[in-house]
C-alpha cells in the first residue's frame, strides 16, 4: 500500500510539474493506466514496480529534454553504460548527488508557502507540516507522504461536515447576501430565508435541519422558511429523509416552505420521492426575482 501510494503521488506531482512548465495539460488517465500496465508487467516479469522519479524528471528537462523520446534515450545510454563499462561504478555518490540537486533547485519555491498561507491559512499548516515529516523522517520519506494526505483528508472531512449555511437578507444592489455579514434586514417578516453553500447529502443534511429547527425554536412566530437552493447541486437518500422530515415538520406547524431555484437533478429526484407534491404550504420558484415579488417579502423586523 505504502508503496503505491508514494509512487502515485510522486507521478501526479512529476506529472503535474512537468504539464504546467510545457504549457500543457495533464492527461492523467493516459499516465496513471501506462504506470498501472508498467506495474503489472514487472508482476509477472519479476522486475521492481514501475514509477516516476522526480529528481530524474527534473534532471531530464535541466539537460533540455522537450519530448518522451528522450526518456527511452536516456535508459538506453544508461543500459549500455552499466552493460558495457564498469565506468557508473567509481562516480563519487557526491557528484550524482550534486547533477541531482543542481537539476531540481529550480523546482525549489519558498515562496509559494507564503502564496498558500495568504489564499488558505489551513493548507498552508498542512504544506509545512507535511515538509517538516518528510525531512525528519528521511530516508522513509512515505511518513511524509502518509502525514500529508492524512491531514488532508481530515480537513477534506472537515470541510465537508460544516457547510457554509447562511441567512440571507436583500442587499442593495438586489442581491440576497449574508444579512449578519452585511447588516441587513430580514427578507420579510416572520420570515427565515437561508442559503447553504453545499450538496445536500448525508454529511450536510443535519446541519441543515438543526439551522431551521433552531431558528423556528427561538422564533415560534415564524410564518415561512425560504431556502435558496442554487448552490445544491446534489442529494443522496439522506439529503432525501432528512428533507422530508424537515417538510413534514413545517407543514404541521403550518410554516410555509419557499424553495427558490432547484437544479434539475435534484428537484428530479425530490419529485421522485413524493416531497414535491401540490400543497399549500410548499411554494418553488425558478429565481431570486420571483421570490422577492411575494406580497410578504420586504424588510421586517426579525
Amino acid at each position: 500500500l505504502l508503496i503505491t501510494l508514494v509512487s502515485f503521488l510522486e507521478t501526479a506531482s512529476s506529472a503535474r510539474v512537468d504539464s504546467r512548465e510545457q504549457g500543457q495539460r495533464w492527461n492523467r488517465e493516459r499516465d496513471l493506466i501506462g504506470h498501472g500496465l508498467g506495474k503489472i508487467a514487472a508482476g509477472f516479469s519479476g522486475a521492481f514496480p514501475t514509477s516516476t522519479s522526480f529528481s530524474r524528471s527534473a534532471l531530464n528537462r535541466y539537460a533540455g529534454a522537450r519530448t518522451g523520446w528522450s526518456v527511452i534515450f536516456s535508459v538506453a545510454v544508461v543500459a549500455l553504460a552499466l552493460l558495457f563499462t564498469p565506468a557508473p561504478h567509481h562516480v563519487p555518490m557526491a557528484v550524482l548527488a550534486a547533477i541531482v540537486v543542481a537539476a531540481v533547485q529550480g523546482l525549489i519555491a519558498p515562496l509559494e508557502f507564503v502564496r498558500v498561507w495568504k489564499v488558505s491559512r489551513a493548507e498552508a499548516g498542512i504544506a509545512v507540516v507535511t515538509f517538516a515529516v518528510t525531512v525528519a523522517s528521511a530516508p522513509r520519506l512515505y511518513w511524509g507522504v502518509l502525514t500529508g494526505v492524512v491531514m488532508a483528508l481530515s480537513h477534506f472531512l472537515y470541510m465537508r461536515l460544516h457547510p457554509r449555511i447562511i441567512e440571507v437578507g436583500l442587499h442593495p444592489d438586489g442581491s440576497l447576501r449574508d444579512r449578519h455579514l452585511w447588516n441587513l434586514p430580514v427578507l420579510g417578516p416572520r420570515t427565515y430565508a437561508l442559503r447553504m453553500d453545499a450538496a445536500l447529502d448525508f454529511a450536510t443534511a443535519n446541519d441543515l435541519e438543526r439551522s431551521i429547527t433552531l431558528y423556528i425554536a427561538r422564533h415560534p412566530d415564524t410564518q415561512r422558511v425560504v431556502l435558496i437552493a442554487h448552490p445544491i447541486n446534489w442529494i443522496d437518500a439522506t439529503g432525501v429523509e432528512v428533507f422530508g422530515t424537515l417538510l413534514s415538520q413545517l407543514q404541521v406547524q403550518g410554516i410555509a416552505l419557499h424553495l427558490v431555484g432547484l437544479k434539475l437533478p435534484v428537484e428530479e429526484v425530490l419529485k421522485a420521492a413524493g416531497l414535491l407534491d401540490e400543497h399549500p404550504l410548499l411554494r418553488l420558484y425558478r429565481t431570486e426575482a420571483e421570490v422577492l415579488q411575494g406580497d410578504w417579502a420586504g424588510p421586517g423586523s426579525s
